[in-house]
């Protein structure tokens, strides 16, 4: 006759199914704590909003020398920012409170304007649940774009150049 205590040929089983749900376990913190670590954790960050931090660099002679507005533009519905990203940074500034009057739960805009030279803080961008992108519009006296859209979760370092603007994201 068979033995099954705890003693017995079942002993073995029971130990390797212990150790099993052990590795399992230690797997799942593991992963957990990769999330945290990676990207996907400012994906859930953008999820319940936040701030979006931002480095600014103006180079001295920017803009002919002259100062440079921008909008940065946060946009919470999907059509509209794909209206908004086939428009030119001179076209925003122009039809600006046209957009705002006939959007205004879907666009949130922080204005700035700075000087060639001039040193710039760290920067944060406040956002709500379900920001789509950030649209940064840079106002030179060129002809141009002077466009540019950002992730909300991304932060970025921004250069005014002397002609139009660049962004590049930051780890």
């Amino acid at each position: 006759m068979k033995n099954y205590s705890r003693g017995g040929r079942c002993r073995p089983f029971f130990a390797a199914g212990i150790v099993n749900i052990c590795k399992f376990l230690v797997a799942g913190v593991a992963l957990a704590g990769l999330f945290a670590a990676c990207s996907a954790a400012g994906k859930v960050r953008s999820a319940f909003g936040g701030q979006l931090p931002l480095t600014v660099t103006v180079v001295p002679g920017a803009n002919d020398d002259s100062a440079i507005a921008i909008d940065f533009v946060v946009v919470y519905d999907q059509k509209l920012l794909d209206e908004i990203i086939k428009v030119s940074a001179s076209d925003w500034f122009s039809k600006k409170s046209r957009f705002l009057a006939d959007h205004p739960q879907e666009l949130a805009v922080e204005s700035r304007e700075w000087v060639p030279g001039q040193p710039v803080g760290p920067l944060s961008i406040p956002y709500k649940i379900g920001a789509k992108k950030v649209v940064l519009f840079a106002n030179y006296n060129s002809a141009g774009e002077h466009r540019a859209v950002v992730p909300p979760q991304q932060p970025s370092a921004i250069t005014l150049g002397d002609t139009d603007l660049t962004v590049e994201a930051k780890p």
